[in-house]
């Protein structure tokens, strides 16, 4: 009642429908990466720099896009950043070159971080004296989450009838838009949150030569085989060189990008590592992208699709949650509840890894991650926040992105897929080494592949070939399912392992604490 009698429900949902564009600026045209990459024809290595790239140059420019959010009125920097993101976003349709195609994306990477802080400031402004903080931290992972399943599903299903070009389009619909509700819901152009601009530019160099170094990391750990390359052993040594320069310059600064105070905070610190478990347990889904694609043969729009399961557990977990934490509920429950259902993820997927699975067998699983995902994630982004100063609010923010979308999501993910490879060479290792005349059942197999390629007219010798190549490509996939039957096993041990140590050690048996810093849900 005290929302509808202070605020317009039409209004908030106006300044909600603001962020959305920006939110997805990236994730619209990450749905098919295939035809971008036949399009420009660069190499797998080239391709997976352009991908990485924005998502980095996102990360890096947010300290600064976060200053700048404050500064400038907010209609003329929606107005700005909209119009600017529009023009970059259809500067890549024309582009000739995937080097100019990763420049443009890099572009709308800034100007996005700048929309997403400037569509927030008046909500925060506006319904913070109204709303409390779960219910604004709730709704604003709400929109997050749940946009990012749809921008993918319909970019999929878009794209298989056009092609990679409709998320191109469909993102300047969204950002016309966004000038439009603009025009209609921001009446003043003020900047009410501007203060001395004061800026950490030392620091924030360092910051950028310390993720320059996790993108090579990332992009080329796997191929060169990490330790054993002399020169992903230096970028690791060169890290830790970066990050005790950091700590050097933190104690000459006054205002510090990440400010090493905040972690005086024990929540701020158990905090940052719920982000990055959080972050590594939602990473393995591109596991099942590419069991679904690559070794069952799924149609994107199939994969897409299926995935909109997860839309139901987070329509049922994040009100609900919301809800809970709005009512001081206890933060042990809603963690149990969050890492349980991660845990059934997991689990359950561990016994999908099989050939001729059906779509509709993965459903279950998707929705135990979307449950998953509305019972942590906001209890996370507010215990993070807790208790902690405004001037310390950036330094806990900058935190958690590190742990979870740096250390977890992206470097964590690259780490991941050398795991898999290592497992799959030793499965596939394990499984050669059976196919021999002292097996009968491989045996078997063989004899009948030779039988069915010589009816189709070959030689007894190239039918031999045939048929031992068909065995081989068959162990192959085997192995591949067993090395992922191996990795959801042992996350799903991980996941149930947290809840363990809750219940023994009686941890969060206490509701929320104050929040007064702003919720940035990265």
């Amino acid at each position: 009642m005290a929302l509808i009698k202070k605020g317009s429900v039409f209004t908030l949902i106006g300044f909600y429908l603001l962020t959305i564009p920006f939110f997805n600026a990236l994730n619209v045209t990450s749905y098919d990466n295939s035809q971008i990459l036949g399009h420009f024809g660069a190499s797998t290595t080239v391709f997976t720099y352009s991908t990485y790239i924005p998502f980095f140059v996102m990360l890096g420019f947010l300290p600064l896009g976060l200053k700048i959010g404050k500064q400038i009125p907010m209609r003329t920097m929606i107005l700005s950043v909209s119009f600017l993101s529009i023009i970059c976003n259809t500067a890549t349709l024309y582009t000739t070159t995937i080097e100019w195609f990763t420049v443009w994306r890099a572009l709308l990477a800034i100007l996005s971080i700048v929309g997403i802080f400037a569509t927030l400031i008046p909500i925060l402004l506006k319904y913070n004296p109204t709303f409390n903080m779960p219910i604004l931290y709730g709704i604003v992972q709400f929109i997050l989450q749940g946009s990012k399943q749809l921008y993918q599903y319909f970019g999929t299903e878009m794209s298989s009838i056009h092609n990679w070009t409709f998320g191109i389009y469909f993102l300047n619909v969204n950002f016309l838009i966004a000038i439009l509700l603009a025009w209609i819901f921001y009446k003043k152009d003020v900047a009410p949150m501007k203060g001395v601009f004061q800026f950490d530019w030392r620091g924030w160099l360092i910051l950028l030569l310390f993720l320059i170094v996790i993108l090579f990391l990332c992009t080329e750990g796997q191929t060169r085989n990490w330790l054993n390359d002399p020169k992903v052993a230096t970028a690791i040594a060169f890290l830790l060189v970066i990050v005790g320069i950091y700590l050097i310059h933190v104690r000459f600064s006054d205002n510090p990008i990440i400010n090493t105070d905040v972690y005086q905070y024990r929540n701020v610190v158990l905090g940052s590592l719920l982000f990055f478990y959080t972050g590594m347990m939602n990473g393995t889904g591109s596991i099942v992208t590419g069991f679904m694609t690559n070794i069952l043969g799924f149609d994107s729009i199939y994969v897409a699709r299926t995935h909109l399961a997860i839309l139901i557990g987070l329509f049922i977990a994040i009100p609900l949650s919301t809800y809970l934490l709005f009512k001081r509920i206890y933060l042990a429950t809603l963690w149990v509840t969050g890492f349980a259902c991660y845990g059934m993820y997991h689990t359950l997927l561990y016994f999908r890894f099989y050939p001729e699975i059906d779509t509709s067998d993965f459903f279950g699983p998707f929705i135990f991650k979307g449950l998953a995902i509305g019972f942590l994630y906001p209890a996370a982004s507010l215990y993070i926040s807790e208790k902690v100063p405004k001037p310390l609010g950036d330094s806990r923010m900058m935190s958690g992105v590190i742990s979870r979308a740096v250390f977890a999501s992206l470097l964590g993910g690259a780490i991941l897929g050398t795991f898999i490879s290592n497992l799959n060479v030793q499965h596939k290792t394990g499984l050669s080494q059976q196919l021999s005349e002292l097996n009968p059942i491989a045996k078997e197999q063989l004899d009948k592949n030779k039988n069915i390629y010589m009816l189709k007219g070959l030689s007894a010798w190239e039918a031999q070939k045939k048929a031992e190549k068909t065995l081989s490509n068959q162990t192959s996939q085997s192995a591949l399912m067993l090395a992922y039957k191996d990795i959801y096993l042992v996350m799903a041990a991980l996941c149930f392992f947290p809840i363990l140590i809750l219940l023994l050690f009686r941890l969060g048996r206490r509701p929320i604490g104050r929040v007064e810093v702003e919720p940035i849900p990265f």
